[in-house]
């Protein structure tokens, strides 16, 4: 089972379902989660795709680019494909299991961590020896037991504070992660923003990557060739276009990509923001009219009309 599990995903471990559900009991009983929905399961698999870390250009004023994970296609999507496959192909050889990505009872990084995947930097991402960070992970739950594949890795963030002193809302530290502080977070979040909060949204208009990019774990990193993964110009959004868009046309254009998930509207607000700190006042006009069919939507009327009054 192992290596089919290795003929799908780039890289793999495997761990007792028991030693993860201890895992959590011990160190995150305060969330007081459901593990009753392992019960079935004798085995956990964490699996991962890579991709690599090339981005595209911003291509000047008026325009937003996403983080590079949500190049291509959406990785869900990539992943179902590949879990619906290998689903066929373990049952022939036995074993039953269920695929999940993102989505999922698990904590794919502590799951990662645990089996030697990777360690969870500063950053609070995990990173592994070869792909870095530039990879997305998935569970393959498993109702028989197998051999365990972990792995200790022998590695940290040491001394190292670039992507803590680089943040650019003071997300990261030595001590830990806070979430509501992430550019990242806060962009896919629809809460309503001050004109301070909007200052740091410059280029990016889903996502940051600012912490991956200035990590030196992603030098030299070698990930797999995923063609789904790779650049097809929908990564590079033009703002005012965007705005001239439906909702509705928003979701038909992108919904084969990650960065759709949160809906138009958010997009819109994100794209704002950028033109504001772009400083496109020639679109001025066109904010406004975007304001006045949205002013009913709480999160999005305080943010842009900060923004227009700012603007005039």
């Amino acid at each position: 089972m192992r290596e089919l599990l290795n003929e799908y995903f780039d890289d793999v471990r495997i761990i007792d379902t028991a030693k993860y559900i201890a895992h959590r009991q011990t160190h995150f009983a305060h969330k007081d989660e459901d593990l009753s929905v392992f019960e079935p399961y004798q085995s956990l698999a964490i699996v991962c795709l890579s991709f690599s870390s090339d981005q595209v250009k911003l291509g000047g004023k008026g325009h937003g680019i996403v983080a590079r994970y949500a190049y291509g296609e959406d990785y869900h999507i990539t992943f179902q494909k590949r879990f619906a496959q290998l689903k066929e192909e373990a049952l022939k050889l036995g074993y039953h299991i269920e695929g999940k990505a993102d989505i999922s009872p698990v904590d794919e990084r502590q799951l990662g961590l645990i089996s030697g995947l990777g360690f969870i930097g500063y950053n609070d991402l995990l990173i592994h020896p070869k792909f870095g960070t530039y990879m997305m992970l998935g569970t393959v739950f498993i109702q028989e037991s197998l051999p365990e594949h972990v792995v200790t890795i022998d590695d940290s963030c040491g001394d190292c504070r670039l992507c803590i002193d680089a943040c650019p809302g003071d997300a990261l530290s030595t001590e830990g992660y806070i979430e509501n502080k992430c550019l990242s977070y806060q962009n896919q979040m629809k809460l309503p923003f001050t004109i301070d909060e909007v200052k740091p949204f410059k280029a990016m208009i889903f996502g940051c990557d600012i912490c991956q990019r200035v990590c030196p774990k992603n030098t030299n990193i070698m990930p797999e060739n995923h063609p789904e993964f790779e650049p097809d110009g929908i990564e590079r959004i033009d703002l005012a276009e965007l705005l001239t868009l439906s909702n509705r046309e928003i979701q038909r254009r992108y919904k084969d990509y990650a960065f759709s998930f949160r809906g138009g509207l958010l997009l819109k607000r994100n794209a704002i923001m950028l033109m504001y700190n772009q400083r496109l006042y020639e679109h001025l006009d066109l904010i406004k009219k975007v304001y006045a069919d949205y002013a009913h939507v709480p999160w999005f009327e305080s943010t842009v009309r900060l923004i227009i009054e700012d603007m005039e």
